[in-house]
Parts: C-alpha cells; sequence; structure tokens
C-alpha cells in the first residue's frame, strides 16, 4: 500500500465534489487489518491534520456534498454494481466498529453510556447499508450481481465475510449484549430492523428470499470453509495489510461522502422510467421508510463517532435520499 494511489485511498477527501475512484460510481480496494485488530480510533487521539479534515468532512456533510453525474437507464447497471461494493466496503468497517464496541461493553470498563451509543448508531448505520446495497432493481441484481457470486462460488454468503463472526451473536438476537438498561430497547429496535430489512431486500431481489448459501445448505454438502473468507475478500476488492485505525477512518469517509453524492444526484430508488419493483411486506414497515430517510444522516454520524469526534445530533443539506417510494 505504498504507491501514490493507494496513499489517496487511504487519505482523508480533500476537494469539493466526487473524489473517489477516477470518476463517478469508479471503486477503490478497501484496506483493512486483520479481524482481530482493532479499527477504532481512541477519543483525542487524531492528529491535527485529520482532525481537520474530519471537521471539513461534517461541515460538508451539513452543507450538502453537492451531486454529480445522473445515470440512466443504461448505467443503472454500473450504479448498482457500484452501491453492491461500496456499500458492503461500508458494512465490513460498521462490522469491525461493532466489534469494537461489544468488547467494551464485554469488558464494563470505560464510559458504557456512549458505547451504548455507539452500538445503536452503528447498527442504524448498518440498517441504512442493507437498504444502500439492496436498491438495485430485481433485474440487475438477477442479470448481474448475483451470477457475478456464483462465478466466484455457487454457495456464495454473506457470512463468510472474515469481519462477520464477531458480530454474528449481535444481528442474531441469541444474547443480546449487556448494555446499560435505558439503552438496551433502542439498540434491540435497532438489531430487530436489520432483520427485517434483510428478509425484506432478500424478498425482492433473490428467489424464494434465499441466499446463495441457503440454498446450498438444503441441497446437501457446504463444503470446506477454509478458503471461504479469501474468496469473499477478494470478490469485494478487501486487502488485508496492516493498515491504522486512522487509515480504516479515512477510508470509511471517503465512501459515506461517495455515498453521499450518489443519494442526493439519484435517490435510493433511481427514477429513471422503469417499473418499480414491488415492495414486500417487510419493506413497507413505517420504520423502514425512517431508516431510508436517516441514511445519510445515520452515515455522518457514524463518520463522527468512529473519528472520535462525539455524537452528531442531526445532518442537514443535500445528503438525503431523495424519492423513496
Amino acid at each position: 500500500m505504498k504507491s501514490s494511489s493507494a496513499q489517496a485511498a487511504l487519505g482523508f477527501s480533500d476537494r469539493p465534489g466526487w473524489d473517489f475512484g477516477d470518476y463517478p460510481y469508479a471503486l477503490e480496494p478497501l484496506a483493512l487489518p486483520a479481524p482481530h485488530r482493532s479499527v477504532t480510533l481512541p477519543a483525542g487521539a487524531l492528529p491535527a491534520a485529520a482532525r481537520d479534515a474530519v471537521d471539513r468532512f461534517l461541515d460538508e456533510a451539513h452543507r450538502g456534498f453537492g451531486t454529480t453525474d445522473p445515470v440512466d437507464a443504461d448505467s443503472l447497471e454500473q450504479l448498482f454494481w457500484f452501491r453492491w461494493m461500496v456499500g458492503h466496503h461500508v458494512s465490513f468497517v460498521i462490522w469491525r466498529l461493532l466489534a469494537d464496541a461489544l468488547a467494551d461493553v464485554a469488558d464494563g470498563t470505560g464510559d458504557q453510556d456512549a458505547a451504548a451509543v455507539r452500538l445503536t448508531e452503528y447498527v442504524r448505520a448498518y440498517c441504512g447499508m442493507l437498504l444502500y446495497t439492496g436498491s438495485s432493481t430485481r433485474t440487475v441484481y438477477q442479470r448481474t450481481i448475483r451470477p457475478s457470486m456464483y462465478r466466484q462460488h455457487n454457495k456464495f454468503s454473506g457470512t463468510w465475510a472474515p469481519d462477520y463472526p464477531a458480530v454474528r451473536s449481535l444481528f442474531r438476537g441469541r444474547r443480546p449484549p449487556p448494555v446499560v438498561l435505558s439503552r438496551a430497547p433502542a439498540l434491540l429496535r435497532e438489531i430487530a430492523l436489520t432483520n427485517r430489512i434483510h428478509l425484506g431486500v432478500a424478498s425482492k431481489l433473490v428467489d424464494q428470499g434465499r441466499s446463495l448459501l441457503q440454498h446450498a445448505v438444503l441441497e446437501g454438502d457446504v463444503g470446506s470453509h477454509r478458503t471461504w473468507g479469501a474468496v469473499f475478500d477478494c470478490y469485494f476488492l478487501t486487502l488485508r495489510a496492516p493498515v491504522t485505525p486512522l487509515d480504516v477512518t479515512a477510508q470509511l469517509l471517503r465512501r459515506q461522502k461517495a455515498i453521499a453524492i450518489d443519494l442526493a444526484t439519484n435517490g435510493l430508488y433511481p427514477d429513471v422510467g422503469e417499473d418499480p419493483d414491488p415492495v414486500p411486506e417487510e419493506l413497507r414497515d413505517p420504520a423502514v421508510a425512517q431508516c431510508e430517510q436517516d441514511l445519510v444522516p445515520a452515515l455522518v454520524r457514524t463518520a463522527a463517532l468512529a473519528a472520535g469526534r462525539g455524537p452528531v445530533q442531526e445532518a442537514t443539506g443535500r445528503g438525503a435520499t431523495g424519492r423513496v417510494r
């Protein structure tokens, strides 16, 4: 990760407008440390230059990051591929931040109320990323995204992600984390919402609402897990490298800015003249609509927390999701 392009990908955005990849809706690889390494910046640990960059990001988020080239019917595939990849990148970082917050709660040390707030905000942001990655039309998903996973492995699954095991029990709800009692209801609501959205997106995009792995389990042997993590990382352009929490934070903010610009330009569900897909019952829930409207503000709150800048109550400006349905 020593080339000039790699250094740029690990740095904070330093100019207005779209500056992710080489052009709008292009991609960059994500560099993450090994799963057992913390990616959380301690409060007050930002160097002065990085602190200024984060503050500029937050200020620009409140004003609105602006827009870029809108998509049309011919470029929907490029847009939804970008959302699939970059939305997953943000999700991977959120999982890592969640794992760190869960460790703080389990230790019982430090500010437990603040740890509970971080958990809840990170889960909320992950709800938004489920909607963002799942915003593809069924046609594009079935024609492009799903076959791309199947070509890697016919049992491809998100559960193969090396960063997922640390948060698996949280999302399955089998053993809620021992957060302070006053914060538990909000956290549990967000966890339940992730499951509702996941089911809704699966119903919208996948035959019978099943993942590739679920189909494989029904068919019998699911094979060896030894290479699954590597296959998963390669597919999602994720590199394992000795990067610092500051590097991870910069990559997170770069992607959040690109997502905000995309949504300000195209809306969560781009209106390009095609008939919309039917909306599954799970995605008609009012809580899902609220999450759609909160998608960009939740990312901004997550950015502030990840950078150790404290909670951000509200984010306004032109970063809203636009037309929802």
